[in-house]
């Protein structure tokens, strides 16, 4: 499922696509940044976090690096920084994404299927097709 299908159809909350549209349209940007693109105050910490979560988990962005802040003279300083993209910008020079459409969803959906039970032969049918769908 895309990311604006599943917007359009109520699975992804209003922070998260604040987040994913800023990723989206700027490349590689560090979290320090990224709150500040998105529109996110000192008081909405939580609601960033949980934006940033949420994409995370759903395999719409992805860590990709990590950045000190810079100073106004472009020196680097303090802690590095989480870098964040979203998940088509990571494997751009990869061939995953055109590979990946190239098969139907049922026969991904299987391979996902077969995957988790050979790392989990417990795992319960309905949670694993849960766990695919969303």
């Amino acid at each position: 499922m895309t990311f604006d299908t599943a917007y359009y159809d109520g699975k992804i909350s209003r922070n998260a696509k604040q987040i994913y549209d800023v990723l989206r349209g700027g490349g590689k940007i560090p979290v320090h940044d990224l709150k500040r693109f998105a529109n996110f105050g000192k008081d909405s910490k939580p609601e960033f976090e949980r934006g940033l979560t949420e994409l995370q988990t759903r395999l719409f962005i992805t860590m990709c690096g990590a950045q000190q802040k810079q100073s106004l003279s472009g020196e680097g300083y303090g802690c590095s920084s989480t870098v964040f993209c979203t998940a088509e910008r990571f494997w751009e020079d990869s061939d995953v994404f055109s590979d990946a459409r190239k098969i139907s969803p049922e026969k991904a959906e299987a391979a996902i299927t077969k995957r988790v039970l050979s790392l989990n032969p417990n795992a319960v049918p309905k949670k694993i097709v849960k766990f695919i769908r969303g």
